[in-house]
């Protein structure tokens, strides 16, 4: 068989080109703006895959391997589902006899596509699987054409410990990528690849498992994320005159991971999302995040939006008290939250309590009438009661670390890892699962919460090989347990609300989104650092599943307990701070901003993610960021330092602009009909401003 076929959904297209029983994608990007098909020689399937004993690539690369060599053509299906149009691709390897089946689902009315593989030994022998990509592509930009560096420019999203989601951009050359001659039949650039990742339990503690890369020329931009909780990798380079991306879960190379199929064994990939539009990297997010709702888990929480106060951020900092919750909880109340969380410590007598945790049982040193009192006061002050839990540890001082069997653990080379003080529980084992089922329950019952605070300050590293083909696999197998585990108190307890939290930003990735209705952001302490983050955060999560810290404190001039408090108005505001140290006209100005809140939070959760002076750097001056509905734009923008007048362009169609919080500070707004002028006197400020319409 030869010739091509194309498959899409009026709005992102792909085509296939066929020559015998080989199979490759020759082209992706929007419906009526592919570029034109990249030679088949060039081109690569779907999915690269390793079995060990295969030829390997020159170098470290996941392109060329010898197993994806292998594979040959056997069909493909096309079928319209209740997400959109399906394509199912069938490959073959004859010389090891494996499958892999490849299903890309097209949603309606938005440009994503998801990607599935799973693989399958067909032979009568075992054999050890060392990588399969999730997605695979070659042809993005094709050498040649003299103008493709100047038009190729990647975006690598980084998200360090309490500098979360700050995206830099890069053209190919500066980061070694160039075009040295060789042509589509020739071998690859001695630079082989750009290679961005995670190792370990913690999946996003440098990076986001995401990507970008804009074609300045054609002005295309595509978009990616991997879903996965645990390792990852991405790599771009370029291979055969073009630039491709593999990308996949744990692999071999970088994560100690293999699995050994045998006969009938089958194996699938974590999923990967990529979306391409006309336009900028930042209109992708708009229907990416369109994606991350449709397939999240329905819950409330994501409609509802009530305000959240933890007692742990710039406040009681894991060392809470009857007498010392009992002001913050009146205090809470006033300002308007509708939720109180009680956070860290209170299991423990005393303050040096991180190697001893597990049992997960209150301290009645600190709470003397009995921890029921504070969750009592609580009800009472017309807030549900919530509570911090670390699930996922036991400290190595803890007498639980010696009462659970060795099958509970991580544990590598013969030895328990410690980490930081604590081991790693495995849920794979069913023994942690059944024993962490009992400790949620009995807390849900006992307290009568509706709100927990699941977080994980830890890394267990490459995962455990105890009972497992490779350390990597084990991990991989726990990270797939835990969210079992998660998907099963949500069906034993669905109103409940669970916040994911992981030392702040370390857990946000989309395969946990899918489950928790709330995500913490950052453990960011300063609030004028916490300014990009909160702008950044709607690029990894939807607006209302993003928890923003808001910690004002008695010390704080007007305009910096405005601009901390603006920080989460767009987003989940979750209060902290001194609150109960507050002066009556401080505490007034947070409720008064929570009551403006609570007027248009019910457009939050269908609202797009708008940046109008482009994604935020960490060291701006002037930020903004958007959400954007068909009536209205609300605008959260700040001045962190630079010229008092900051010019931001807007979308077309809206015919005013007024200030909704706060209105007691000094603002100038010129609003123009296409970009609105505003000044702000003060260098540390924040306005959220809502820009409305029909233009008439």
């Amino acid at each position: 068989m030869t010739g091509t076929f194309s498959w899409g959904n009026g709005l992102v297209d792909s085509r296939f080109g066929i020559e015998g029983d080989r199979i490759r994608v020759v082209a992706l990007g929007p419906t009526g703006a592919l570029a034109p098909d990249i030679p088949f020689v060039m081109a690569r399937g779907p999915v690269e895959l390793l079995i060990a004993g295969d030829r390997l690539p020159q170098g470290s690369r996941h392109i060329g391997l010898g197993t994806t060599e292998d594979l040959r053509y056997s069909s493909h299906t096309i079928t319209e589902v209740d997400e959109g149009s399906r394509l199912v691709l069938v490959q073959h390897g004859p010389a090891r006899g494996v499958t892999v089946t490849t299903t890309w689902t097209a949603f309606t009315g938005i440009p994503v596509i998801r990607a599935e593989s799973t693989v399958t030994n067909d032979s009568d022998v075992p054999f050890t699987l060392e990588y399969i990509s999730s997605f695979t592509y070659n042809g993005f930009f094709r050498f040649g054409n003299e103008d493709w560096a100047a038009a190729a420019e990647l975006a690598i999203p980084h998200n360090t410990l309490i500098a979360e989601f700050q995206w830099t951009r890069h053209t190919l050359p500066s980061l070694g990528i160039i075009d040295v001659g060789f042509g589509e039949t020739g071998p690859h650039s001695s630079k082989m690849r750009v290679s961005v990742g995670a190792i370990g339990t913690q999946p996003t503690t440098e990076y986001l498992p995401m990507g970008g890369l804009t074609d300045h020329t054609r002005g295309v931009s595509w978009l990616w994320e991997i879903e996965h909780n645990g390792s990852w990798q991405w790599e771009l380079g370029d291979h055969t005159a073009g630039i491709y991306i593999s990308a996949s879960g744990p692999n071999d190379q970088e994560h100690h991971w293999h699995r050994v199929l045998r006969p009938g064994d089958s194996f699938d990939a974590v999923p990967f999302t990529i979306t391409t539009v006309l336009g900028e990297l930042t209109d992708a997010f708009a229907p990416l995040t369109d994606y991350r709702r449709r397939v999240r888990r329905p819950n409330s929480d994501d409609t509802e939006l009530p305000v959240i106060f933890n007692d742990f951020m710039n406040s009681l900092l894991a060392d809470p008290s009857e007498e010392k919750l009992l002001p913050v909880i009146a205090a809470a109340a006033k300002a308007g939250s509708e939720y109180f969380c009680v956070d860290a410590g209170w299991y423990s007598d005393e303050q040096g309590w991180w190697n001893t945790v597990g049992a997960w049982e209150e301290s009645p040193a600190r709470f003397p009438h009995g921890f029921v009192k504070i969750f009592d006061s609580i009800r009472e002050a017309g807030m549900i009661p919530g509570l911090w839990v670390e699930p996922d540890v036991v400290g190595v001082e803890s007498p639980i670390a010696e009462e659970l069997p060795a099958e509970a653990f991580f544990w590598r080379n013969g030895a328990r890892i410690d980490s930081q003080g604590r081991h790693q529980l495995d849920f794979r084992s069913a023994v942690v699962v059944e024993r962490m089922d009992r400790i949620i329950d009995r807390l849900i019952a006992d307290y009568g919460l509706g709100y927990l605070k699941f977080d994980y300050n830890i890394n267990g590293g490459i995962g455990t090989d105890l009972g497992a083909d490779s350390a990597g696999d084990g991990l991989l197998e726990h990270h797939r347990g835990f969210l079992r585990w998660i998907d099963g108190l949500f069906e034993r307890h669905p109103g409940l609300v669970i916040e994911n939290c992981s030392s702040g930003g370390a857990r946000i990735d989309a395969a946990s989104q899918r489950r928790f209705s709330i995500v913490s952001t950052s453990d960011q302490t300063d609030h004028y650092r916490y300014v990009p983050i909160a702008a950044g955060a709607p690029t990894a999560l939807t607006p209302e599943q993003a928890a923003i810290w808001v910690y004002p404190q008695p010390e704080f001039g007007d305009e910096e307990l405005r601009l901390s408090i603006v920080n989460g108005m767009l987003a989940r505001p979750q209060l902290s701070g001194g609150m109960w140290k507050l002066s009556d006209d401080q505490l007034g100005v947070v409720a008064t901003a929570m009551d403006v809140y609570k007027t248009y939070r019910s457009i939050i959760p269908t609202a797009e993610p708008i940046w109008p002076l482009g994604l935020p750097g960490w060291s701006d001056h002037w930020i903004a960021q958007g959400l954007q509905t068909p009536d209205a734009i609300y605008l959260a923008v700040w001045r962190r330092g630079g010229d008092v007048t900051a010019t931001l362009p807007v979308p077309p169609g809206f015919s005013s602009a007024e200030v909704l919080f706060p209105l007691d500070m000094q603002t100038e707004m010129v609003w123009d009909g296409s970009s609105l002028s505003v000044t702000l006197p003060a260098t540390n400020s924040a306005r959220l401003i809502r820009l409305s319409g029909p233009a008439r």
